[in-house]
């Protein structure tokens, strides 16, 4: 994974946007962390679903995260402050979008995103609901916790309440786009931003479907493979469509390999920020961070290819 990071490319960018200030030779002062050292840290916290505290912790106890960072054993290790500010002003500066878009760019040059074919899916992101408790002098308040962008919704008969990650992936499950929104908005007003450079190929499940999306995909010229569903007056779907969604999701069904290893393997099932644009720039981090950990697995298929 390391060698896919383009640590150089992403220092300009900081230090550009104002976001970090390397060592001046001959100033005097307490020598900056360098930025593979802060950018390294928060892609260690994301990969292990890990704390501030935690993440501190971890690097001075175990020599592969300090090998991974290019630390050496008398040089100094950020502490858990250091690594929350260094987020926060990427995140204030909306700079993970960036990061994003030059770790893919990198990724695509070593051919390890395909560009033709995209698989678009969504999933609900768990944000802690408001409840109502009375103050001191017995007016009714919500409590702080809760996050006033997130918005509920049902799914399957069950209510969430939080926000919702959408991304659109190539055909072996590497992210390629992703947006975040209130949890109550339809996964179908997303179809648009998360195809628009696609010239191929389009897979999605049945959410998307409707007359509007086919015929746009059929005037760009791009197959549209989304899975049928019943509509109104049709009591079961036709042998055509049934062998349609039959090869369909097959090839759909890989852009959920993100989101279970997301949840799962990276431990993120919970926002861990306030408000939409924190929690979207969170996201624009954990999309760079799991596309390099399934970097092995894809060169070992390119190996063999």
């Amino acid at each position: 994974m390391k060698k896919h990071i383009p640590y150089k490319e992403l220092e300009e960018l900081l230090v550009k946007k104002g976001a970090y200030k390397p060592k001046v030779p001959g100033k005097r002062g307490r020598t900056p962390y360098p930025s593979k050292v802060l950018l390294g840290s928060l892609f260690l916290q994301a990969w292990y679903g890990l704390s501030d505290p935690m993440t501190e912790e971890m690097i001075h106890d175990r020599l592969s995260f300090r090998k991974f960072l290019d630390i050496k054993a008398d040089d100094d290790i950020p502490d858990e402050t250091t690594i929350c500010n260094f987020r926060n002003v990427l995140m204030n500066n909306m700079l993970f979008d960036k990061i994003f878009a030059i770790i893919k760019e990198t990724m695509i040059k070593n051919k390890l995103i395909l560009k033709e074919s995209t698989l678009v899916d969504a999933t609900l992101i768990h944000s802690s609901e408001p409840t109502k408790k009375r103050d001191s002098k017995g007016k009714v308040v919500l409590n702080k916790a809760a996050d006033e962008d997130a918005t509920y919704t049902s799914k399957r008969g069950r209510k969430h309440h939080g926000f919702k990650m959408h991304i659109a992936s190539d055909t072996n499950g590497i992210i390629k786009e992703v947006i975040t929104t209130t949890a109550k908005e339809s996964d179908i007003k997303q179809l648009d931003n998360l195809t628009e450079d696609e010239k191929s190929f389009v897979f999605t499940d049945s959410g998307y479907m409707s007359k509007k999306n086919k015929k746009a995909f059929r005037d760009k010229g791009v197959f549209g493979g989304i899975i049928e569903r019943r509509v109104r007056g049709q009591n079961k779907l036709r042998t055509k469509q049934q062998d349609h969604n039959k090869k369909f999701s097959k090839v759909r069904a890989v852009v959920e390999l993100p989101f279970a290893f997301i949840k799962k393997l990276m431990n993120y099932t919970q926002t861990r920020f306030l408000g939409l644009e924190k929690n979207d720039q969170y996201h624009l981090l954990l999309a760079p961070a799991y596309n390099l950990k399934r970097v092995p697995s894809l060169q070992r298929k390119l190996e063999t290819s």
